[in-house]
């Protein structure tokens, strides 16, 4: 399943939802009018990071134990594939490794009679025909040849126990770390493979607001700069954490990050889209 927690990102705001009279403006670096400062700028909460939790396996879920919200603990089960068709596949192969391991010990002993018979002709070879001699001897080889063909199909048959016991440990998925369930992407009965998440975790840490700022306003904000953060009647402290120093080229905008104040949690939700006013409104 996928392990790498990604950073958080979110589509940057059109310059349609921001004020088009500042595209117009002189680009210099001049302090924002208080009508800048009212109005802000779009934005949208995000966590710091998140993870799409996915199988390495194809396989038909059986079973998700979790809901969007619900907390999980770094090697949580979230959900299992089909276990059943799994854990039949696992039998079957330890079937045939015994039925194997059965053979090999069948082949040695076949060996170890060959070659006493051989011994014995060795022994006294006035004994016997010269004919009787060759014949023990190619008896021996035969033995020998078959013995070291079914130690060849044990390894084989080891090697595919031990793969399908690896696909019955891969068919539970499991949290890579402590985060909440953001996300449930199928449903137990629908068909899940590599790659395709079954759930989305964001991470417990704090979090993110990212917006979008016109060029010319960009320039008067930095990174530590305090802002406050605006979704109906709730405002929060923030501070700006990364100001991008290039132009994103679909929306001729800025993109800027700024960290929330833990008194955020529980107060804001990722996906939540705020107003983000560069200084505190006087």
């Amino acid at each position: 399943m996928l392990l790498a927690w990604n950073a958080g990102c979110g589509r940057a705001p059109q310059p349609s939802e921001v004020d088009r009279a500042a595209e117009t403006r002189p680009v210099v670096q001049a302090p924002l009018t208080q009508v800048e400062r009212d109005e802000g700028f779009l934005g949208v909460v995000l966590p710091r990071q998140s993870v799409d939790v996915a199988p390495e396996i194809a396989g038909r879920v059986e079973q998700i134990y979790v809901r969007e919200g619900d907390p999980v603990r770094r090697g949580q089960t979230v959900a299992v594939l089909g276990l059943a068709e799994i854990r039949q596949e696992v039998e079957m192969a330890e079937a045939n490794l015994r039925a194997t391991e059965a053979e090999v010990a069948r082949s040695r002993l076949e060996l170890a009679d060959a070659d006493n018979r051989l011994s014995r002709r060795q022994s006294f070879p006035e004994a016997f025909p010269e004919e009787e001699m060759r014949q023990a001897e190619i008896q021996k080889q035969m033995a020998q040849t078959s013995l070291e063909a079914a130690q060849a199909r044990l390894s084989e048959q080891r090697a595919r126990v031990s793969q399908t016991r690896g696909k019955l440990a891969k068919a539970e998925l499991r949290a890579p770390a402590d985060g909440t369930v953001a996300r449930r992407y199928l449903e137990p009965g629908a068909l899940a493979g590599p790659g395709q998440p079954v759930v989305r975790l964001i991470s417990g840490g704090s979090l993110i607001v990212r917006f979008a700022a016109p060029p010319e306003q960009a320039r008067s904000l930095s990174a530590a700069d305090p802002v406050r953060v605006e979704i109906g009647a709730t405002s929060l402290p923030a501070v700006i954490e990364q100001v991008s120093p290039e132009v994103d080229p679909p929306s001729g905008m800025v993109i800027l990050v700024a960290t929330l104040s833990p008194a955020a949690d529980g107060r804001l939700k990722p996906g939540s889209v705020v107003r983000v006013h560069p200084r505190e409104n006087g």
